[in-house]
């Protein structure tokens, strides 16, 4: 069964493992400024330990990929009630964490002047009911008014029968873009 993160927890797992790689890093690094310091294993595992505790979520992992080679913490359990350690194999549903992502992305691109915030989607992805109205800053702030895939039923009845189902992004486009808009873009949230 695959881990679930608490809702409240998934913002502020983000934020303590941004400060990660600074924090495990030892005050005594005789390594140039602009290198990498030594992450201090001891460190990292008692950061791991600590914020899963101060932020009530029950298991994490941390791998970190750097020049000196790769630094594994894992904490608490896969599943509550359990002492099912999680390790870096385990799978994490990341669920809402993949918009901040993706929006940082998009931030970087529209910097770069690779695309506009106010392009409309159809320019980038056809096939979006009223996509020549919905800009890529209404689908940031979620004002876009297309149908979200998981208010349909297939969606639901399937987490019930077959819960590890892997959906493509196609397919989940599919599914929403079958429905008519919720409402005009820009018009609500």
């Amino acid at each position: 069964m695959a881990f679930e993160f608490p809702t409240r927890a998934d913002a502020s797992l983000l934020v303590g493992f941004a400060l990660l790689i600074a924090a495990c890093s030892r005050p005594d690094s005789t390594a140039d400024s602009s290198a990498l310091k030594p992450i201090d294993r001891a460190a990292l595992q008692s950061l791991v330990d600590t914020t899963i505790k101060e932020l009530l979520i029950p298991g994490a992992v941390v791998v970190l990929r750097t020049p000196q080679g790769d630094f594994t913490a894992a904490s608490g359990t896969t599943q509550l009630n359990t002492k099912n350690p999680p390790r870096a194999e385990t799978h994490f549903r990341i669920a809402s964490n993949t918009k901040t992502m993706t929006a940082a992305v998009i931030m970087q691109l529209a910097q770069e002047s690779k695309l506009g915030l106010n392009d409309p989607v159809s320019k980038y992805v056809p096939g979006v009911p009223n996509g020549d109205n919905i800009t890529i800053a209404q689908l940031l702030e979620m004002r876009s008014g297309l149908y979200n895939y998981t208010n349909d039923p297939i969606i639901s009845a399937t987490i019930d029968t077959d819960p590890a189902k892997l959906w493509t992004p196609a397919e989940l486009l599919a599914i929403a873009f079958a429905h008519p808009p919720n409402f005009p873009p820009g018009a609500k949230y």
